[in-house]
């Protein structure tokens, strides 16, 4: 069964991100998944820096000590995601009639949550992290990391989520953008979306053929043609019809799709107030 992973911490986004997931869930019929990843430093991370400097009897009393610390570090961090995530559940099912299954793992993030995935699964993640340092950055220090190494589509959501009807698909004529007109047609979420097919450049009639292909796919199409900065008129056109889901390719070097690697991406998430979608 094709899944929604909902990534679980306590970051500021994590309301919306729960909300997201099960809307996407109760949309789809895909199970849906939350996944907590408790990436804590053990108490002797440091160790290694002071072992040197210190006599061999006050090193084995500090192992025994950090021991100790470590364990009940341990215990007070399961106790917490198994707040958190019972948290998260019962508001689930109270308001989606959805019971979610849930994965909890031990380690770093990227590498936990890069074992769990699927290709087919539909990720959400918060534009935020749970830690202070992050609140005022645009997107947090593991989401790029995290969509350059995932295989399937992911879901970035900000502090809050509004359920979308409507999408903004920016098109050029590129392989990526080929490609990602064919993934499009085929998702079993953006196919119940009207499409925003959005064109930035001096030639419009790009748009004929991929406007039919979507609407011989079943898609309720809308196009639109704009000049100028691609960037500045996705974000003009996604706020002048109030438009509630950004969907965009990743890792080609277009000039739309030069994802984290260009200012056109940068642009967009640091303006967007709406969620983006990065379809694999």
């Amino acid at each position: 069964m094709n899944r929604v992973i909902a990534c679980i911490d306590s970051s500021p986004c994590i309301n919306a991100l729960a909300e997201a997931a099960a809307w996407i869930a109760h949309k789809t019929g895909r199970e849906l998944v939350l996944l907590q990843v408790l990436d804590y430093y053990p108490a002797s991370y440091h160790l290694g820096e002071i072992s040197g400097v210190i006599g061999f009897e006050s090193n084995a009393m500090l192992l025994k000590e950090l021991s100790e610390l470590e364990q009940k570090q341990s215990e007070l961090a399961i106790s917490y995601s198994n707040n958190l995530l019972d948290h998260i559940s019962a508001m689930i099912q109270e308001k989606y009639q959805i019971t979610p299954s849930i994965i909890q793992e031990k380690g770093d993030f990227l590498e936990q949550s890069f074992n769990v995935l699927r290709e087919n699964d539909f990720v959400v993640i918060g534009r935020l992290g749970e830690r202070s340092a992050e609140k005022n950055k645009a997107m947090g220090s593991n989401v790029e990391n995290f969509i350059r190494g995932s295989k399937c589509t992911v879901l970035t959501v900000g502090p809050n989520f509004k359920p979308p009807t409507r999408f903004i698909f920016a098109y050029e004529d590129s392989p990526t953008c080929k490609d990602l007109l064919q993934r499009v047609a085929k998702s079993d979420l953006l196919r119940q979306l009207q499409c925003h097919l959005l064109y930035v450049g001096d030639h419009p009639e790009i748009l004929n053929q991929p406007s039919a292909f979507l609407r011989d796919a079943g898609l309720d199409v809308v196009v639109e043609y704009r000049y100028g900065d691609v960037a500045e008129n996705i974000l003009d056109y996604q706020n002048q019809h109030q438009i509630q889901l950004i969907v965009l390719g990743a890792f080609s070097h277009s000039k739309i799709h030069q994802f984290f690697l260009g200012s056109v991406t940068t642009t967009i998430f640091r303006n967007a107030a709406v969620p983006l979608l990065v379809v694999k």
